[in-house]
């Protein structure tokens, strides 16, 4: 190889190697470098005396994680899975029908297929688990409902892959409500019919996100307040006007939010009006926390609700219809004292479908 050919292999290496990270710099001002994965990015490590044995693998994470043109090189491979090869380029995401995003992860498709129901330990234990919760809240005069609202591929079951079929005659839900109801007598809120009566006439649960919409939050809180004795509008009677909200956080687990904004069909979803919000007033709004409300409701009932992100949308509705209502998480921020300290009429235990493994856990106790 003569000296000018390997001089001009050298340089166009080196171009190769330097060449991106130059370009990025004049064109970061102009492209999206917001971080489009599901995760918490490495940060630089400083080099120190702590570290020496791990700094060369600490700094490789983070020049890996803030490769220049990284976000761009991931959601181009996204769309080329998803455009040409019809498959989804996270595992915890699966390409549904009509623009349809579906949840893999925590059970949620095998809850639609019936293929994970509980053993009979599990569910004496989950009974178990209830009655104590009963009990310890009976003894202080306090109501106990159980709210479990419906996975999304349970109400829009049509827009799932036809190769994704029921097998079991029941679904886990449908098991645990069953063997509750007759075993405990505990009350249960499970909106699946009112969800069914409405999904083909609205759209009840975002087509790129797990979650259901404001519409679907309102026919779930509806169901909970009918069973502690409150009527709310029908739905033919509120004001439900279309917007293109969501949480998106299917399309996100693709690296692919902004993708979906700008190329799929808008998302459906609705501002809901028309109920009678009380003066409702916010004490506070984290959702990751704590959600506390006041209200001028005729009914002066305080209601403690234990929820997770399934709950955010039911809040206003719930919250009109009571004195004060207060609903911590339960990752990180529901405690058991807390119950003592709010001095509530009424417990909700609300967990979704796809996360009814809590119930192996989750008991209240002296």
């Amino acid at each position: 190889m003569t000296k000018k050919k390997a001089a001009a292999w050298i340089i166009a290496f080196a171009l190769l190697v330097i060449g991106p990270g130059i370009i990025y710099h004049f064109a970061e001002p102009y492209i999206n470098t917001e971080n489009t994965e599901n995760r918490q990015l490495a940060e630089k490590p400083v080099l120190s005396r702590d570290n020496l044995q791990t700094f060369a693998s600490e700094y490789n994470s983070y020049y890996n994680d803030h490769l220049a043109f990284r976000s761009q090189m991931i959601e181009a491979n996204s769309v080329l899975s998803m455009n040409v090869f019809r498959d989804s380029s996270s595992s915890s995401v699966v390409l549904g029908k009509n623009n349809w995003l579906f949840f893999t992860d925590e059970g949620s498709i095998e809850d639609y297929k019936g293929t994970n129901l509980y053993t009979r330990e599990q569910l004496e234990l989950i009974k178990d688990n209830i009655l104590s919760t009963k009990a310890y809240l009976e003894a202080r005069g306090i109501e106990f409902i159980l709210m479990i609202p419906s996975n999304k591929e349970e109400i829009y079951s049509d827009n799932l892959p036809d190769y994704i079929r029921k097998r079991g005659e029941q679904t886990r839900a449908e098991q645990v409500i069953s063997y509750l109801r007759e075993e405990t007598g505990i009350r249960i809120v499970y909106p699946k019919e009112e969800l069914m009566a409405y999904k083909d006439q609205y759209d009840l649960y975002w087509h790129y996100d797990t979650h259901w919409n404001y519409l679907g939050a309102y026919i779930g809180a509806k169901a909970l307040l009918q069973e502690l004795g409150i009527q709310v509008p029908q739905v033919e009677e509120l004001t439900i006007t279309p917007n293109d909200f969501s949480g998106y956080d299917l399309a996100n687990m693709m690296n692919l939010r902004d993708y979906y904004k700008k190329n799929k069909p808008a998302e459906v979803s609705y501002d809901v009006t028309g109920y009678p919000t009380n003066n409702l007033a916010v004490i506070q709004a984290i959702d990751a926390t704590e959600l506390i409300y006041q209200s001028d409701s005729p009914d002066r009932r305080r209601l403690f609700l234990v929820r997770d992100s399934f709950a955010g949308g039911m809040a206003p509705v719930l919250a009109s219809n009571f004195a004060y209502t207060y609903m911590p998480h339960w990752n990180g921020c529901f405690e058991q004292s807390m119950i003592d300290e709010q001095q509530p009429d009424i417990f909700v235990y609300e967990v979704v479908e796809r996360r009814l493994d809590a119930l192996l856990s989750f008991r209240l106790s002296e």
